[in-house]
C-alpha cells in the first residue's frame, strides 16, 4: 500500500506530465534523501518511471506520455509562453533533420522494417503540417514534434497550430459536415487530385500502416474531431482527450510497442 507522501508524488507528477527529483522535493518539502527513496519504490512497484540520467531525469507515470508541454503549446490563444527550441519546427527542414533522428531508436529495440515504417509514418504527418498551413498558421509555424520511451513503448506526437483538417478540406469538399467527418475522409477516402486541397491522401498510407500489426496505433484530433486506428490506437486517444476541442490545428499521436 502507498504511504500519503508516495500517493503525493504520484499525484503531482501525472497533474504536471512529468517531474525532476528537485521539483519534487520543494513541492513535498522532504529531504532529497527522503525522497529518492519513495522514488525507487514507486520505480519497484511500477508506478513511476525515470526517463534521462543525471540531473535531467524525469519521473513520469509509468507507460504514459507526459504531453503536459504539448498540450499548452497547442491551446495556447496567443504566442505561447514556451516553445522549446528542441520540440518546435519552424521549417520543413528543421522537421526533417529531427525526423532522421528516430534512427537512434534501434537501440531502444525498435529496428529494421518497423523503424522504417514508423520514421515513413510520421513523416507523413509532419509534412502535412507544412503542406497545408502556409499562409494559416494561428502565429506559430511550423509543428511541435517529440518521441517519449516509456513503458516498453514509443510515443511520438506531432502537433501544429494551423488551421485544422475541417478549414483545409472543407475548401475542395465543401460537403463535409463537421471537424470528425473530415477526419474520417482525411484517413479513410480519397481526395480528389482535381480539388485545390488534396489533404491527407497520404494519411491512408498512414493507417495502413498502423493497422498492419498490433503492436502499432495512432490517434489524431483537430478541433473537435477525434479519430483513432490500430491495436493501440484507442489508448493514444485517450491522451489526446486532454487536448483542448476549441484550439485550431491538429495533433497526432503515434504508439509503437517496443521488443
Amino acid at each position: 500500500m502507498k504511504t500519503n507522501t508516495r500517493s503525493e508524488i504520484v499525484a503531482f507528477v501525472r497533474s504536471a506530465g512529468g517531474l525532476r527529483p528537485i521539483e519534487l522535493a520543494g513541492k513535498l518539502g522532504i529531504t532529497p534523501q527522503a525522497l529518492h527513496r519513495h522514488l525507487k519504490a514507486l520505480v519497484a512497484s511500477g508506478d513511476l518511471e525515470a526517463c534521462g540520467r543525471g540531473p535531467k531525469t524525469r519521473y513520469v507515470i509509468a507507460g504514459e506520455p507526459a504531453l503536459e508541454a504539448p498540450r499548452r503549446w497547442h491551446a495556447a490563444r496567443g504566442a505561447p509562453a514556451e516553445s522549446p527550441a528542441s520540440f518546435v519546427c519552424e521549417t520543413r527542414d528543421v522537421f526533417s533533420a529531427r525526423l532522421g533522428r528516430l534512427a537512434s531508436l534501434s537501440k531502444e529495440g525498435l529496428g529494421g522494417a518497423e523503424l522504417s515504417l514508423l520514421i515513413s509514418a510520421v513523416g507523413e504527418i509532419g509534412n502535412n503540417c507544412f503542406d497545408h498551413n502556409l499562409g494559416h498558421w494561428r502565429n506559430i509555424p511550423g509543428c511541435w514534434f517529440e518521441a517519449q520511451s516509456t513503458g516498453k513503448r514509443l510515443w511520438v506526437l506531432v502537433a501544429d497550430r494551423g488551421q485544422g483538417v475541417f478549414q483545409s478540406l472543407s475548401r475542395a469538399l465543401p460537403e463535409i459536415p463537421d471537424e470528425r467527418a473530415a477526419l474520417l475522409t482525411a484517413f479513410e477516402k480519397r481526395v480528389s487530385g482535381r480539388a485545390p486541397e488534396n489533404r491527407g491522401n497520404g494519411l491512408k498510407f498512414v493507417r495502413k500502416i498502423v493497422e498492419g500489426s498490433p503492436a502499432r496505433g495512432l490517434a489524431c484530433r483537430s478541433g473537435a474531431g477525434l479519430v483513432d486506428y490500430g491495436a493501440l490506437g484507442p489508448d493514444c486517444r485517450g491522451h489526446l482527450t486532454d487536448f483542448s476541442s476549441k484550439a485550431s490545428g491538429t495533433v497526432t499521436l503515434l504508439a509503437w510497442r517496443l521488443s
